[in-house]
This record gives structure tokens, C-alpha cells and sequence, in this order.
């Protein structure tokens, strides 16, 4: 790694881990089970004593997502990475800075902006998110005409929260903490939690001019019940967005499978060259529920630290990228055509688009 930029990677859902080109940050230990739904979790909160440094990585999560958190660190004794960890019930600067904070996710994004300052970049990870292909860099994805950097899931199209990449600038800082103050005003009905929020922040954080499909969104959010309505809401912000990905200055959305991360069951776990990391390594051992990981068995992390020792792969989950394009393309004909009815909305032909505002619809613009 020889770009001179430091690098703060946040791993979320479990645990906040920090990685910076000099340190690196790990912001809590916290059990998050998600519910099939995607978007609901429980959370057990595990305290730890202090602000921990960490220049030869351990197991972060011990008990949790052993073989994501176990190739993590594999990944770690290969860079200059150091790792810290903090405590979002006691860690002094979170209980200044995001005291008012309960719920979990919204706590770690005000969190994510309270540390921010103490790097360049960071980049925010799911806990059970792992390394699939430790020959790659977080900066590949990094991309300096804008502050922060988002990518859409493969199966729905939504803007996913978990995984993120922010600049320390004030206006990313100030984007985090809105995103954490989102909890105090989100809609009580099925909302998404954090990635519900997300979709409509970064919407009137990119558009704000635009008033009225923001308030048509809104109105769907609000009126969600269920996983099928959510999604109208999400399309409808996606829609509103349109096909700009980037934004100077601003936000910058990778299309599906384009990120740095994407969910590993698309292709059975199986990657090519392009691929970083994979999402949604939940279990503790290889093997566990008939789960084939891309490794034979779980990582030894006394092996790894030169090269690709430690690495050991199934010679059939390493594939080429002309395979993986194969398979994400019948997943994505699969999942337009699963996608719910009643998210296949078009806003405009069901909301107003001049009716309540004219004549003044575009006076913001």
C-alpha cells in the first residue's frame, strides 16, 4: 500500500473497525442478528473497558462471525493497518458527541462522524462482511470527487447502509450526523431503520430542490406496512434519482456488483479477480448448515501475514469473472422478475407532480 492516505475502515453491525493507512478504528462489539427481512435486528451490546489499540489484530467478534471477522484479520496482517477499538456505550467522545442516541445503527453513524476526524478516509463494514480476495485496496474504490461513496444491493436496488466509504470533510461529517438524527424523526411504521432513512438522505441531500417527488416518496414511506410497500418507497427514490451516480462534491452510488463489497450468495460464495469482499458470512465455522465458504476450512491466522499464506482456498470458488458475469446476470433477470407488485411504481403517474405545488414547483431549482 503505497498511496499515503489514511484509511479508516468501520465495520458495522457487530462491530465498528476502523482501518486508517497509519490506524485504524473498531467502534464497538455489538451481536446484531438480522431477521430474514433484511432490515429489522436484534442487537446485545458488549461492553469493553477502553479505546483499545490493536497492532497485530485478534478476533474481533469473539463468537460471532468467526470466518468473516477470522479473514478480516488475515486480511490486516498483510497491510500497515493498525486496528483500535471503541466502546459506543462508554467511549467518552460517542457520549459526548452521540449521547442522545439509542437505537444501534443511527448510534454508529454518529459515531462513524464523531471519529472521522481522526482520519482521512473510513470506510464502514458490516461485521459479517469478509475478505474474499485479500489482493485489492480500499483506495481502488476511492474516488476523490466526492465525499462519500455508497452502492446499491444486487437483489433490490436500494442504497445499502451497512457498507461505506466517507471522507473527513464537513460535509460528510455533517451528512453521518444527520443520519444519526434521523432516529429521533423517522416514520414509526415498517421504515427500514437506517437504510430506509438513507434512501430519502441522500435524496434530499443530492436534490433538495426537488420538493414534490420528495414529498411523494415520503408519503409512500410513511405509508409503508411491510417489506412490498417499503419497496415502493425505494423505488421511488430511486426513480427520483435517476440514472446520476455521481455528484460532486457530494455522494457517489456504485452500481450493483461494482462496489467493493456485494453479497456472496449472488454466486454461492464463488468470486474472480474483481471481487474484494463478500457480505453475509454469518457463521462461526466452515461448514456449519452445509455453508461452503470459498476456504476449505476456517483461516489460520498464525499463517497468514506473507503473501497469501493463510489463504486456503476451494480451487472451484475461484472462478472467472466472465463466470460470476454469468450467473449475475440470470440472479438479475430472477430478481426483476420476483420483484414485488406492489413496488412497481411509477410516482408520477400516481402522485402529483404540479398539482400541489404549481405555480411555484420549480422556484427552489
Amino acid at each position: 500500500m503505497s498511496r499515503q492516505v489514511q484509511v479508516l475502515l468501520l465495520i458495522a453491525a457487530a462491530l465498528f473497525t476502523c482501518l486508517y493507512f497509519y490506524n485504524k478504528y473498531t467502534f464497538d462489539d455489538v451481536e446484531v442478528t438480522y431477521r430474514p427481512d433484511f432490515h429489522q435486528a436484534v442487537h446485545e451490546i458488549h461492553k469493553l473497558e477502553q479505546v483499545k489499540m490493536i497492532k497485530d489484530p485478534i478476533l474481533f467478534h469473539p463468537g460471532h462471525y468467526k470466518v468473516a471477522q477470522e479473514s478480516l484479520q488475515c486480511y490486516l496482517k498483510g497491510t500497515n493497518y493498525s486496528v483500535a477499538m471503541v466502546d459506543l456505550d462508554n467511549d467518552k467522545r460517542v457520549k459526548e458527541e452521540c449521547g442522545g442516541n439509542k437505537q444501534l445503527f443511527f448510534k454508529k453513524h454518529c459515531a462513524a462522524a464523531a471519529y472521522l476526524r481522526d482520519a482521512d478516509w473510513m470506510l464502514v463494514l458490516d461485521a459479517d462482511t469478509g475478505i474474499v480476495n485479500p489482493n485489492h485496496c480500499v483506495e481502488e474504490w476511492i474516488d476523490n470527487r466526492v465525499d462519500i461513496i455508497f452502492y446499491e444491493r444486487f437483489f433490490n436496488w436500494e442504497i445499502a447502509s451497512g457498507n461505506y466509504i466517507v471522507r473527513n470533510t464537513m460535509f460528510a461529517r455533517n451528512f453521518l450526523k444527520k443520519w444519526g438524527d434521523w432516529e429521533f424523526t423517522q416514520p414509526s411504521n415498517w421504515n427500514g431503520a437506517d437504510n430506509g432513512v438513507l434512501q430519502i438522505h441522500i435524496l434530499k441531500t443530492v436534490i433538495p430542490y426537488a420538493t414534490q417527488e420528495i414529498k411523494n416518496c415520503d408519503k409512500l414511506w410513511h405509508n409503508s406496512t411491510g417489506y412490498d410497500s417499503y419497496m415502493a418507497y425505494v423505488t421511488c427514490c430511486k426513480l427520483a434519482l435517476g440514472a446520476t451516480r455521481l455528484w460532486p462534491g457530494k455522494v457517489r452510488i456504485y452500481r450493483r456488483a461494482h462496489g467493493w463489497v456485494r453479497d456472496g450468495f449472488l454466486t454461492t460464495d464463488r468470486f474472480c479477480e474483481r471481487d474484494f469482499m463478500l457480505h453475509g458470512w454469518k457463521s462461526n465455522k466452515v461448514g456449519d448448515k452445509g455453508w461452503e465458504s470459498p476456504f476449505k476450512q476456517n483461516i489460520n491466522v498464525t499463517l497468514c501475514g506473507n503473501g497469501m499464506d493463510g489463504w486456503d482456498y476451494r480451487p472451484y470458488k475461484n472462478t472467472t469473472c466472465e463466470a460470476i458475469r454469468s450467473s449475475l446476470s440470470g440472479f438479475e433477470r430472477s430478481s426483476g422478475r420476483s420483484f414485488p407488485k406492489e413496488a412497481r411504481v411509477i410516482p408520477y403517474l400516481q402522485e402529483p407532480d404540479v398539482g400541489e405545488c404549481y405555480p411555484t414547483c420549480d422556484d427552489n431549482v
